[in-house]
């Protein structure tokens, strides 16, 4: 799938492809904050 956005590189495509980087990458951060919140109360 990402190699097929890359080949074509059309609008939609590569917005999706950020789209879906910003929203793994939102969601990594996400959980080594909580895992660094959880741990610092204790």
């Amino acid at each position: 799938m990402i190699e097929l956005a890359l080949l074509e590189p059309n609008t939609i495509g590569v917005l999706r492809l950020f789209a879906g980087f910003f929203i793994i990458l939102t969601s990594f951060t996400g959980a080594l904050l909580f895992t660094y919140w959880i741990s610092k109360d204790e």
